[in-house]
């Protein structure tokens, strides 16, 4: 009886606190809410300006970024001794470097388009184009005349060292503007040679794309978003219909739009116009204001401020944040239900504050107990009761998992720090139910800073004398062995020094080849290649030049193939191609002129220009009876016929 009035008091106890409290937090919610109604609405409409404001600044850092890496890249081309040397002597021999140059350097820069050297007549002495992810030279009779065009002129007007950087507008060929629209950005410097007064132009396309794209992903938002050039004309926006007028002499869209808003975006660099259509946040872009030497467009003394952007975010009124509160019912609601919800909550808060007293207790007594256990062991050790709540957990795991003990305790283990696919089927848990223990080496863990390791794992129930109280899980990092496992994996399957499958891998594939040919009929070829005078490479420059060209030969040999196609190095100088599906020889024959041609241009290496040549025996097979083995010895066989037959060409077995 005793027992009973003492919980009756302790209730009517906690009754009484709860309803004091849950009343006065209801009391200071109301005050709260419709004290800093307003307020709110104020600094929302701050927040939505800070926001905008800091991704207009992130876009002005990115493209100005974007500016200052090609000019730095196109006054390095003119300086290039490839570019010097072509610049003085025109030569056949020298315009053959300047293009080998040109195309190096336009492949390790996917953001350009366009690479040239223009004769102060204007007219294209050597021209490069990336199309499709490949960089092609223009012929002789397709290079065209510039002398009209503006980048042109007003480059002819700098002094050596002085560049020019064009407007971004859209590409011109032929006096008229391509279709599809492809906006670039050109950089024009010139080159003077001193001994033969010859000058000339390099000049770099910078793909306008890759200025747009960083625009659009950096104003990626859910308002309206432009790009303008000075004269607000509108290089970006939402209606792409509206883009580049002053292409085609159309009058400045946005400055037409919205005329308040342009004039007082050309008041100062940055900041907000609130007009009756909505808010419109600006900064101003100066893409040339960190490169030195640079007459801006249009004239060599102009300076870098004439030339500029402005980033502009549009929100419209509709979506400003609204301050007339009191009128909606939704809002009333919201609060209603808030303070109902408060009450409720401090209630709850009242109940559990006693039970995780509780539970601090029954931790402390589960890590007192456990400690002496973990401190002598050398792999992480974590207690989790029956819900999966820690409760314990040792030094190593605090090292391994990067957490403190404090961090982890009264926290679900398994949803912080085990990274499982599927959160509803633990196994670490499911051994309380079991009562077997868990054994894993492909378990992979979180860590505080988020990487995931893998670790083996033991998972064991903790009984005491009342039944199962919890799970105890050891665990040790497997990171090491595993990536070791890895490396061993990849050391299996492909050739060190070029990267290439090595024969193991192209014994699989043959042999699945001749399969599906038996199968299906299909036809394949397989091509055994011979370095000519790779060994005279390594006398000249020695083997860590000769492992150079290899590399460089294994490109150009995957350059040459399809997807489908397999290129393996055997060792050496010697390469074998699989090509696995062909309607006929001639496409083998194909295949082999391009290696041929690609093989035969030079190498540039460190200590000087190599040149090799490549004999291929090639063996053609087709439907029943075709084996792996028998190809390979015909296709070597065939190779031996081109070596007799004078080197550098190919032999197909008849």
């Amino acid at each position: 009886m005793d027992g009973m009035a003492d919980s009756r008091r302790h209730f009517r106890k906690f009754l009484r606190s709860a309803l004091v409290l849950g009343v006065t937090g209801v009391l200071v919610f109301t005050g709260v809410v419709f004290g800093t109604l307003e307020y709110w609405a104020w600094k929302e409409l701050e927040v939505l300006k800070a926001r905008e404001q800091a991704r207009l600044q992130l876009t002005r850092w990115l493209l100005t970024q974007a500016f200052d890496h090609a000019a730095n890249d196109v006054q390095a081309f003119a300086r290039m001794p490839a570019t010097r040397s072509y610049n003085r002597t025109r030569s056949a021999e020298d315009k053959a470097r300047l293009e080998q140059s040109f195309r190096v350097q336009l492949g390790q820069k996917h953001t350009y388009s366009q690479l040239r050297f223009i004769g102060l007549d204007g007219a294209e002495k050597v021209r490069l184009d990336r199309l499709y992810n490949r960089v092609l030279v223009t012929p002789e009779h397709q290079l065209q005349v510039k002398s009209g065009r503006y980048y042109v002129a007003g480059a002819r007007a700098l002094a050596e060292g002085e560049l020019y950087v064009s407007p971004l507008d859209l590409n011109v060929e032929n006096g008229a503007v391509d279709v599809p629209y492809l906006p670039t950005v050109r950089f024009s410097v010139p080159v003077t040679d001193p001994d033969s007064g010859h000058r000339g132009l390099v000049v770099l396309n910078v793909g306008g794309e890759l200025l747009l794209d960083t625009f659009r992903f950096s104003m990626t938002t859910r308002h309206q978003a432009f790009l303008l050039n000075s004269g607000g004309h509108i290089l970006h926006g939402p209606d792409e219909s509206r883009s580049w007028g002053f292409m085609f002499d159309l009058p400045p869209a946005f400055a037409n739009d919205y005329p308040r808003a342009w004039a007082g975006m050309q008041q100062v660099d940055s900041g907000s116009v609130l007009v009756d259509a909505g808010l419109f946040l600006f900064d101003t872009v100066y893409p040339l204001e960190r490169i030195a030497a640079l007459p801006a467009p249009g004239s060599a003394s102009a300076s870098a401020d004439s030339y500029f952007w402005k980033t502009v975010t549009f929100v419209p009124a509709s979506q400003l944040p609204m301050t007339d509160f009191y009128r909606q019912p939704w809002l009333m609601a919201g609060y209603s239900a808030g303070a109902v919800g408060l009450f409720l909550l401090i209630v709850y808060f009242c109940f559990t504050r006693f039970r995780r007293q509780q539970l601090r207790r029954e931790i402390a007594r589960q890590a007192t107990r456990f400690q002496d256990i973990s401190s002598v062991l050398g792999e992480g050790l974590i207690v989790m009761d029956t819900a999966g709540v820690v409760t314990y957990v040792n030094p190593e795991a605090e090292q391994v998992l990067g957490w403190r003990a404090d961090e982890l305790v009264n926290l679900r283990g398994h949803e912080l720090f085990h990274a499982h696919d599927d959160k509803s089927d633990c196994r670490v848990l499911a051994v309380m139910g079991s009562g077997q223990m868990y054994r894993s080496m492909q378990e992979m863990f979180r860590c505080k800073d988020g990487r995931t390791i893998p670790v083996s794992l033991n998972a064991a129930p903790l009984v005491n004398d009342a039944g199962v109280e919890g799970v105890v899980v050891s665990f040790q990092d497997f990171s090491e062995i595993q990536a070791y496992q890895e490396e061993i994996r990849q050391l299996a399957f492909q050739d060190t020094l070029t990267g290439l499958p090595n024969r193991r891998v192209l014994d699989e594939r043959l042999r699945q080849a001749c399969a599906l040919s038996e199968r299906h009929g299909w036809s394949l070829a397989l091509m055994f290649l011979d370095l000519d005078h790779f060994k005279e490479v390594n006398d000249t420059y020695g083997h860590d030049a000769g492992d150079l060209l290899l590399k460089e030969i294994a490109s150009r040999m995957i350059g040459c193939l399809r997807k489908a196609d397999t290129v393996a190095r055997m060792g050496g100088d010697e390469f074998i191609i699989l090509l696995p599906e062909i309607a006929s020889p001639d496409d083998a024959e194909r295949v082999a002129t391009k290696i041929l041609n690609a093989v035969a241009q030079p190498v540039y290496l460190p200590e000087g220009e190599a040149r090799v040549g490549v004999s291929i025996g090639i063996v053609v097979a087709h439907g029943y009876g075709v084996t792996a083995e028998q190809m390979m010895e015909r296709a070597d066989t065939a190779m031996y016929e081109a070596k007799r037959a004078g080197r550098n060409r190919y032999y197909v077995e008849k």
